[in-house]
């Protein structure tokens, strides 16, 4: 059985903050690879037809990286700031899926 976990999400930028949420997502990836040995890819696009839209590519090696992923400090540090400094246009979407392929 295989047991990566991958998130995609999708968040938008509140109007007139789309570069500092851009340089706070940045920082946040770095920050992911760096504190967390079960997280596989961490990566931050941009849209290229919305500079407000930004997507999440994540991968976990198991449920239980996944689970520290979402419980861990640094993401709550991240997205207390998110909400303190008004970045985003609304919650994050995001989706979790299970591989069924290698």
């Amino acid at each position: 059985m295989i047991e990566v976990f991958t998130v995609f999400a999708r968040i938008r930028a509140a109007e007139g903050k789309a570069e500092a949420l851009a340089s706070l997502l940045v920082e946040q990836a770095a920050v992911v690879r760096a504190a967390e040995p079960g997280c596989l890819v961490y990566r931050v696009h941009r849209s290229t037809r919305d500079p407000r839209l930004f997507v999440f590519y994540e991968q976990y090696a198991d449920e239980a990286a996944f689970d520290a992923h979402r419980n861990s400090p640094h993401i709550a540090a991240f997205r207390a700031r998110r909400e303190r400094e008004g970045l985003a246009d609304g919650p994050a979407d995001v989706e979790v899926c299970r591989a069924l392929t290698q």
